[in-house]
């Protein structure tokens, strides 16, 4: 899986125009913002800054792109072609995001309320302790939403993709069945090593202005490992086909027991037949041909006139 996903965004006639468009998108999405910004001092600056977020809004809308194509089974990438398809499924890319993203930001929002509240309690040792200790936890419930938020926001998208309606992002049957599963266990760890590495090599490359590139071709695949981990885990088994009438195995036909005919031979009449070694060994044969006395006779052939 992890090699599909490597080859997956080189896919395609249109590939490389696709990393292309990718990689700048968020290029122009910075240029807008910093003309917007430049030209704040009168209202057309605050008029420009709002469409900076569109390239960035179309680069999430292609993700949930890939997440859709991986689900119907398509072995291509898409393209950036229907424009506004993209950013319609970058706002849904953000709501998901923003409505999974509120428990960590609400734990957050605690943990610096306890921070403040420990910085008021110094000079009370049994004060100083409680706000310790409560730091301590809401930092690490902090910690696990993180956690939580990397490992659920992607299988949300990837579901929303897959039934093409938002309420299938907060589905938590189908959320709950395919996050305890293997499969997406397995794509996610690979989905987290391709961002560890792509992020790396972005950083590496970002002198030479390819690591933008790199970056975008990283995500692709990771978001295609994503949608074939939901695949996988929630495909089962095929379903059997109930076996058609002529190629059933008909049962015997029954006989009356009146129309039995009675055995003729006693089958303790019946000699039994045995093998010749057994034979041989019963009859004493392998004993005197390796030159043994007969224990069972009177005497010891050997000794005979």
């Amino acid at each position: 899986m992890l090699g599909d996903a490597i080859e997956y965004p080189a896919r395609g006639e249109d590939a490389l125009t696709t990393v292309l468009v990718g990689g700048l998108l968020p290029v122009l999405s910075a240029m807008v913002g910093f003309v917007g910004l430049a030209l704040s001092v009168v209202l057309i600056g605050l008029a420009i800054l709002p469409f900076a977020a569109l390239p960035l809004l179309a680069l999430c809308g292609y993700y949930v792109a890939v997440l859709r194509r991986v689900a119907a089974g398509d072995p291509d990438p898409p393209q950036f072609r229907n424009w506004g398809r993209l950013i319609v499924d970058g706002l849904r890319f953000l709501a998901v995001s923003i409505a999974y993203a509120i428990p960590f930001a609400l734990l957050l929002g605690l943990f610096f309320a306890v921070l403040a509240a420990s910085e008021a309690a110094v000079g009370s040792s049994a004060a100083e302790t409680v706000a310790a200790i409560g730091a301590v936890l809401t930092a690490l419930l902090a910690v696990g939403s993180l956690v939580a938020y990397a490992y659920l926001q992607p299988l949300a998208l990837a579901n929303l993709a897959r039934e093409g309606r938002l309420g299938a992002a907060f589905d938590l049957g189908t959320i709950r069945k395919a996050g305890l599963s293997r499969a997406y266990a397995t794509a996610w760890a690979l989905g987290a090593l391709v961002w560890a590495v792509g992020a790396a090599l972005e950083g590496a490359l970002w002198v030479v202005t390819i690591g933008l590139f790199v970056g975008f071709y990283a995500d692709v695949a990771r978001y295609y490992l994503y949608g074939r981990g939901l695949g996988r885990a929630l495909s089962g088994p095929p379903a059997r086909e109930p076996p058609r009438a002529e190629d059933r195995e008909l049962p015997p036909p029954v006989v009356p027991a009146s129309e039995r005919a009675a055995c003729p031979v006693d089958p303790e009449t019946i000699p039994r037949i045995e093998d010749p070694a057994t034979f041989e060994t019963r009859t004493g044969g392998r004993d005197r041909r390796r030159g043994w006395p007969d224990w069972e006779s009177e005497s010891d052939p050997d000794e005979r006139p």
